[in-house]
């Protein structure tokens, strides 16, 4: 008999007998190291069977045998296989979890989600086959559904797990084949979890997080820029990774929104370069400088999910600045209500270094502007000019769209 594999498998059955979560979390672990020394002192034991048989409850009994499967197999089997042996453990929690009458498996089914999550991602990068996403999804709604569904008490429910099944559904979303929504609109339910005490801080921050990119993807700007914020704002300050991770998808959504970093924040989390170049350009109206240092480090934006959104969020924004400051030159502070269109026409070619613009082009960035109420202001076609509003002609882009209270 092997004494290592005897004393897990006992420690297991007593704490699916007696509902002992904590001492069963101790030991479905999925750190590499441990998983790895698990191996080693298992991996001489093929058959599972007679360990495994006297666990009476046939659903822990295969649930144990799996588990103590992927961990033998960890060193030596694919990725592909590994993550199949993972969404049949998260299969059969599913199982264990709905007959179970609260939450106590919650710290075991977040380990495992976590785990499937990250084996997913190495068997893409190692098959190519965007499927493990789907397959990952799919266990990991049917989790989340289980959780959502209890009525039980706040402390004990199993709803505590749900949002950290959320997150981690979104996460993997944004990685299928299909269309995001497709999997993301059970995982927007775990919304109304995030006031709740019973939820841990890292899956609220989780959460949040991934929300945030879910609805940048969907360009919600305003809701990504609201999740983000308060992901940021709640991740510990020691989480210096993990914050700066955030800040990328915050600088974003802010930028689009108007709201520009300081110089300071930018440093503090070491991202004063390509940053602090995009905010430069942004100030100045500079467009073809905004849009070169895009596609200078495309493969960094592109791999993170925000290149397109940058580009095509932000160009109005670069042209609106650029008619704001001719509309302040030789005027100081006081603007000029009346901007004539060889001056817009002027600003827009420097701005995009695109000589061959001509009026109508302008005209048309000009209306595109109006129409979207980024600039208060009306063309005279004929007389060739831009009637600037007096009051507010360039309003607080973040309160665009907002109906203000009476």
């Amino acid at each position: 008999m092997n004494p290592v594999l005897q004393a897990f498998v006992t420690s297991a059955n007593h704490a699916f007998t007696h509902e002992d979560g904590a001492t069963l979390g101790k030991l479905f672990v999925f750190t590499p190291s441990t998983v790895s020394e698990l191996s080693r002192r298992i991996s001489a034991s093929d058959d599972f069977d007679q360990y495994t048989s006297y666990i009476t409850d046939p659903v822990h009994a295969q649930t144990t045998h799996v588990y103590l499967t992927y961990v033998r197999d960890s060193q030596f089997v694919s990725a592909e296989t590994g993550h199949g042996q993972l969404c049949r453990l998260a299969e059969l929690l599913t199982v264990a979890l709905t007959a179970a009458n609260n939450g106590w498996l919650v710290q075991v089914v977040r380990a495992v989600a976590l785990a499937l999550c990250v084996q997913a991602q190495w068997a893409f990068a190692s098959t190519g086959d965007a499927a493990v996403y789907t397959q990952t999804a799919t266990r990991l709604l049917q989790l989340l559904i289980v959780a959502l569904g209890d009525t039980g008490p706040e402390n004990t429910s199993k709803k505590r797990v749900a949002v950290a099944v959320a997150g981690l559904l979104l996460r993997v979303s944004l990685r299928t084949s299909a269309a995001p929504g497709a999997y993301a609109g059970k995982a927007l339910e775990a919304r109304s979890l995030l006031d709740s005490s019973s939820v841990a801080r890292r899956d609220k921050v989780s959460f949040m997080y991934w929300l945030g990119r879910y609805y940048l993807v969907c360009y919600n700007i305003d809701a990504a820029r609201i999740q983000l914020d308060r992901a940021f704002s709640m991740c510990p300050a020691w989480h210096y990774h993990n914050k700066r991770i955030i800040l990328r998808y915050l600088f974003v959504a802010n930028m689009i929104c108007g709201r520009l970093p300081s110089h300071e924040l930018l440093e503090k989390y070491d991202m004063e370069g390509v940053y602090y170049q995009l905010v430069a350009c942004f100030r100045a109206g500079d467009l073809a400088g905004f849009q070169n240092v895009l596609v200078d480090h495309m493969d960094m934006f592109r791999k993170q999910g925000n290149f397109l959104v940058l580009l095509e969020r932000t160009k109005m924004l670069i042209y609106r600045t650029a008619l704001r400051r001719i509309s302040l030159v030789d005027r100081g502070e006081e603007r000029a209500n009346v901007v004539q269109y060889r001056d817009v026409l002027t600003a827009f070619r420097v701005s995009a270094q695109n000589p061959d613009m001509d009026v109508f082009e302008m005209e048309g960035i000009l209306a595109s502007l109006i129409s979207q109420k980024l600039v208060l202001a009306f063309l005279f076609h004929h007389q060739k000019l831009v009637n600037l509003s007096r009051k507010t002609p360039f309003p607080v882009i973040s309160q665009i769209g907002k109906v203000k209270p009476r």
